[in-house]
């Protein structure tokens, strides 16, 4: 083993050397696995039955929500749009509010809106994509207003707002603000959570992340390595003992009614054009509730369930392309 951790370009570097090859299990080894899978499945058969018990005793008589007054959440793009939203819901609970955004008059601007509800705001201008300036964001944040309870990753690069997404360097930055901006926030901020025992992660993902779209193919692969971060987190949570203290939230919103570019934009693709439409105030809500009942994901408009989306994900492509295609009326989506 090394001394010391080397670079992955200096990992790919190396020369490979295969593994030794794998013997092919004999017969009776076949059969040993064979029973002790059987065997394991029935053991979890039976220590599930009290676990399902509890689950449809929540289902139908669910736990009060958490309160969260007075608890710190910071919300990233949290100036305008959907974190607009969300950043006015967890006040209207008694959260202190802290906004991240690029905009820093509307970041301001809504900070002190927000003080109708009689909490602390703060906004900074922090470029969340980039690992430093998040370093430098949490130390001033914890030093103007304290340690955050509440994280919420919201900020996000949209399709069909900028003639250079499909470029290299468009691609790239999407990638760093919707991808990435999540793992530097969450390196940063877990930490204190994890020290003081209680927390809550959110990330915003799409309904794309289970429905996707080619024509908004960087989009949709960030939205599914949104998805699959969160997925990972919270089994590393689980892992580490964690999952009772630090809660995590993944949200699959549907077409959200935001700028007015990107609403024109889908507003001309056949099928999408009138599919529902949904307000920011109705996400917001949404995600609050998923915070305060420890909801591992939500979908907006709720009615909606993720396991539908999955199913959906995993029936044949035949079927799915043709429910597609029905939904589209049989017209190709041309994006001018």
């Amino acid at each position: 083993m090394p001394t010391s951790m080397s670079s992955s370009l200096d990992a790919q570097s190396r020369p490979y050397i295969p593994a030794d090859p794998l013997s092919p299990p004999r017969l009776a080894e076949r059969v040993l696995i064979v029973l002790q899978a059987l065997f394991d499945l029935s053991i979890v058969f039976l220590r599930s039955i009290p676990l399902w018990i509890e689950v449809i005793v929540e289902t139908f008589s669910p736990p009060p929500p958490k309160n969260i007054s007075g608890q710190t959440a910071l919300v990233t793009g949290g100036a305008n749009g959907i974190g607009k939203a969300i950043a006015t819901e967890l006040a209207k609970e008694g959260c202190n509010v802290v906004i991240v955004d690029l905009d820093l008059t509307n970041g301001e601007k809504t900070a002190l809106e927000l003080r109708r509800y009689n909490v602390t705001t703060v906004s900074y201008k922090f470029d969340v994509a980039e690992y430093e300036q998040v370093r430098h964001l949490i130390r001033s944040v914890e030093q103007d207003i304290g340690p955050v309870d509440i994280l919420v990753n919201n900020a996000g690069i949209l399709p069909f707002l900028s003639t250079e997404e499909n470029h290299p360097s468009g691609i790239k930055r999407m990638m760093d603000v919707n991808v990435l901006a999540g793992f530097w926030t969450v390196e940063q901020f877990l930490p204190s959570m994890i020290r003081r025992r209680k927390g809550h992660i959110v990330a915003i993902a799409s309904a794309s992340a289970y429905t996707p779209v080619g024509w908004m193919k960087t989009y949709v692969t960030s939205k599914y390595a949104v998805r699959g971060y969160m997925e990972a987190l919270d089994e590393e949570l689980y892992l580490k003992g964690q999952s009772d203290l630090i809660k995590t939230t993944t949200v699959f919103p549907f077409i959200i009614n935001t700028r007015k570019q990107l609403m024109e934009r889908m507003g001309r693709m056949p099928g999408v054009a009138s599919m529902p439409k949904f307000s920011t105030e109705e996400t917001a809500r949404a995600v609050v509730n998923a915070i305060k009942t420890n909801k591992r994901k939500v979908v907006v408009p709720e009615r909606v369930k993720a396991w539908q989306l999955s199913f959906y994900e995993h029936i044949p492509i035949k079927i799915r392309r043709m429910m597609d295609s029905t939904v589209l009326k049989g017209r190709p989506v041309v994006l001018d």
